[in-house]
């Protein structure tokens, strides 16, 4: 077994399970895994994914305690299945959600461990089957769909309603493709062609390019004078509400969602906020609805071809690092175990 570990602020050293000097190097410290203290299987890591959050960590930027196993989840094969009913083989989704004897709920790669090794002994509250068919790289973004769902569902989205959203990232082009399923009206707004084109690739109806200046005019009318009924604001791409909040009508909401938690940088004029007497709702996680996600991947409702920006193999994991350090994250950043 092998592991990365975030050991300080840019610091990062591969743990092994391996004692023999041939295959201890340099950068190779040795260690004894620890099993969870609950029901558990090991697993054989096919992929994961990094998030913004696993960067915050990296730079150092929020509360970490180190060191840290980044990467918040992954799609994995059960290689020793134990006690638990999962045969051996099976591909499994690994949440980022991991749940402690006291009942919090901890997310991976920020107050507890991810999934950055080759093999892993994961409490079984945190393994999830996939259906046959369903690929590797459509697995890493069970998560995503999950929050979508939340969002969607905390906003209370229903048929017929006008849904904005920021910037065309993959976890906004999700959330667009399952309003749709839902029968309500997705608009993503952005200032590259390129994103917007793959947007509407993936079922998205209407996109906006930002810099056209008759912009609140198209909303008005796609809406038919009437704005939109909420508004969607991704903060690890965005910096500021005030489209958002210009584009709601009066008694709209806005949700807030988003992975690097760390992050205090939003800024907005809060007085259309009072005057239009509009909601705001943040969103932290979606576990509940990660089961749903399966089965929406499964029966072919979201897809996500286009959304994977690069997949680099586990041990050059200092330069993906160094390389995301000031990307928007627009699209997914992954890891490969093979």
């Amino acid at each position: 077994m092998r592991e990365w570990r975030l050991t300080k602020s840019k610091e990062y050293k591969l743990y092994t399970t391996n004692k023999t000097s041939e295959q201890i190097g340099e950068r190779d410290i040795y260690f004894e895994p620890v099993v969870p203290d609950k029901p558990f299987v090991k697993v054989k890591l096919i992929k994961a994914n990094l998030s913004c959050l696993d960067i915050a960590a990296f730079l150092g930027k929020g509360d970490f305690e180190y060191p840290l196993i980044p990467a918040r989840s992954a799609v994995a094969y059960i290689s020793e299945s134990y006690d638990s009913n999962l045969e051996q083989g099976r591909k499994v989704f690994l949440s980022p959600y991991d749940q402690n004897s006291k009942g919090e709920l901890k997310i991976r790669s920020y107050n507890s461990n991810g999934y950055l090794g080759d093999y892993a002994y994961v409490p079984l509250d945190s393994v999830y089957p996939i259906p046959e068919g369903v690929s590797d790289d459509e697995v890493l973004f069970v998560e995503d769909i999950a929050m979508a769902i939340t969002i969607l569902s905390k906003l209370n989205v229903e048929k017929g309603e006008y849904i904005i959203l920021q910037g065309a990232s993959y976890q906004n082009i999700i959330i667009a493709q399952i309003a749709i399923y839902y029968q309500a009206i997705a608009i993503i707004i952005d200032t590259n062609d390129e994103r917007l084109e793959l947007a509407a690739n993936l079922g998205v109806y209407y996109t906006i390019n930002v810099n056209d200046s008759e912009k609140m005019e198209k909303i008005i009318e796609i809406t038919s004078g009437k704005m939109v009924d909420k508004a969607i604001c991704h903060i690890d791409i965005n910096s500021t509400l005030d489209d958002q909040i210009a584009l709601v009508k009066n008694g709209g909401k806005i949700g807030l969602y988003g992975y690097d938690i760390t992050c205090k940088n939003i800024r907005t004029d809060i007085t259309p906020i009072f005057n239009k007497n509009l909601d705001f709702i943040g969103i932290l996680e979606g576990k509940e609805n990660i089961p749903s996600a399966i089965n929406m991947l499964a029966n072919g409702i979201v897809k996500t071809e286009g959304l994977i920006e690069s997949t680099t193999p586990f041990l050059n994991i200092l330069e993906i690092m160094k390389a995301s350090v000031g990307k928007v994250p627009y699209y997914k950043t992954t890891i490969t175990f093979e």
